[in-house]
């Protein structure tokens, strides 16, 4: 009987992630890898668990004491009026110019899922506000707002640094000699001779290099996730998908540069080469260079801004033709006040004046504050769509966009704080133009902050996952028709 002798052909071994995870493990130091990057994973989402928690914390402490404030004056309706400490009471709380020194509302910008892994420019920008009757403005940027220059990455050593530049060292560490290290020690030919091809042999390598990647990831994302849940009483939201979404198309665009890089097939040293040249160009040359260039052409001018913090002050407040004029000045632009009978005489007038021309003096200010945060916006708008040539910077700006750690969000909370702004005075100024006392219902009616943080799913963003797909589509392609090629 003949036998029948079997060919390389007729077998066609393909080469497994479980061979490669066997492989993976018989080098101890990979196991140490691991486990040294999962840890400054751990102690990455300690640094946004910190932070999170001190605003939180903040906020908590903030809020009770302005509300302890304004329920103390309160009490001065219900105080007893025939002993000296209950008439004070009770006229520091009617009294209109009286109570103007003592009013003061809280605004605070509460900390959303997503700012457990990101802490962004949290710590540039303020996260809460006292609101008074004075210049809205003048209270906002004498409490610390800046011409903030938007570095394009943060720099934090939160989760979102961790992903921007740890965990892409890790996937260059483990994947720059795929192919090098096995022709430089002349394995290939063996492993060639089972029938498996170089594509073969980098697809499950990197297959495995991309799961253990994720398991890290996963990890500490499912980590944060329940620590929100546990500390902060904040439930998954939309957000944390889209967060996690866009680091693992971060993670698959290193896979693909450096599984490119492999398909030239060159020695271990000149893959290293260019493995730490590409890493070092993208996570710190090129976001240098754009912030240098983003600051040239959109420039922001704090020499307007500046002068908003000054008190307005002058001899103009005590003439009474000023006062009047003011006074209509502000019922022309205001015609819900029309009917206003304020007179020089009257106890609130000099009051009137002085807060009236302060929301005039807002209004006059609002197209320049406006401009302000649109040109520092637009800055950190060009960073997270400048994909296609700095994915680095550009991601870290849209993971911070999702946490509401940036410079829109901040801008965002902002407005909704000069909308509380509004509404005190549309609760105050009855009593104030009409030269009334003010009443317990008066006090009633101050509005009640209440921060929003919206989903931050946009048209920038969508263009911005598209675009590293597109990265990641264009590596994979290329390196395989380099892999045709290829004579090994």
């Amino acid at each position: 009987m003949e036998k029948k002798t079997l060919k390389n052909s007729d077998v066609m071994p393909i080469i497994s992630v479980k061979i490669q995870y066997w492989l993976f493990l018989k080098q101890k130091v990979n196991v140490i890898l691991l486990a040294l990057f999962l840890g400054t994973g751990f102690y990455a989402l300690y640094q946004g668990f910190a932070f999170k928690n001190k605003q939180m914390t903040t906020i908590d402490a903030f809020k009770k004491d302005k509300i302890k404030g304004l329920n103390k004056m309160m009490d001065g309706f219900d105080a007893d009026t025939t002993k000296p400490e209950g008439k004070e009471a009770y006229e520091k709380a009617s009294s209109v110019q009286a109570s103007n020194f003592y009013i003061v509302l809280p605004a605070y910008k509460t900390p959303n899922n997503t700012a457990i892994f990101t802490i962004g420019q949290a710590d540039v920008f303020p996260y809460y506000y006292t609101v008074k009757m004075e210049s809205f403005f003048m209270q906002l940027f004498k409490q610390g707002e800046i011409a903030n220059p938007l570095r394009s990455l943060a720099g934090h050593f939160d989760v979102s640094f961790w992903i921007i530049f740890l965990l892409p060292l890790l996937i260059i560490v483990l994947t720059f000699n795929a192919l090098s290290a096995e022709l430089d020690n002349g394995n290939w030919r063996l492993i060639n001779s089972q029938g498996i091809s170089a594509k073969q042999w980098l697809g499950s390598k990197f297959l495995l290099i991309g799961l253990l990647v994720e398991i890290l990831f996963s990890i500490v994302f499912l980590l944060g996730i329940l620590l929100n849940y546990l500390y902060f009483q904040q439930s998954p939201t939309f957000n944390d998908l889209l967060f996690f979404v866009g680091a693992n198309l971060y993670f698959c665009f290193w896979l693909s540069a450096l599984y490119f890089i492999n398909t030239f097939g060159k020695n271990t040293s000149t893959n290293a080469l260019a493995s730490g040249i590409l890493w070092t160009v993208l996570c710190i040359v090129m976001p240098t260079l754009f912030t240098m260039m983003v600051e040239k052409i959109v420039t922001v001018d704090n020499t307007t801004i500046s002068h908003m913090s000054r008190r307005p002050q002058g001899s103009k407040f005590d003439n009474d033709a000023f006062g009047v004029k003011t006074i209509n000045q502000f019922t022309n632009s205001y015609p819900r006040y029309k009917n206003t009978t304020l007179k020089p005489t009257d106890r609130t007038f000099g009051l009137a004046v002085y807060v009236v021309y302060h929301k005039l003096l807002d209004d006059t200010n609002k197209v320049a504050v406006q401009r302000y945060f649109d040109n520092i916006e637009t800055r950190q708008q060009f960073t997270n769509l400048s994909c296609l040539i700095n994915p680095a910077a550009s991601v870290d700006g849209i993971l911070s966009g999702l946490a509401a750690n940036d410079a829109q969000a901040n801008h965002a909370f902002v407005w909704q704080t000069k909308a509380l702004h509004a509404k005190l005075h549309e609760a105050y100024f009855p009593a104030m133009l009409s030269d009334k006392s003010l009443t317990k219902r008066d006090y009633q009616n101050f509005p009640v902050f209440k921060s929003q943080n919206s989903s931050n799913f946009s048209i920038p963003l969508l263009l911005n996952f598209l675009f590293l797909m597109a990265l990641i589509g264009a590596f994979y392609v290329w390196g395989n028709r380099k892999l045709k090629s290829l004579e090994i």
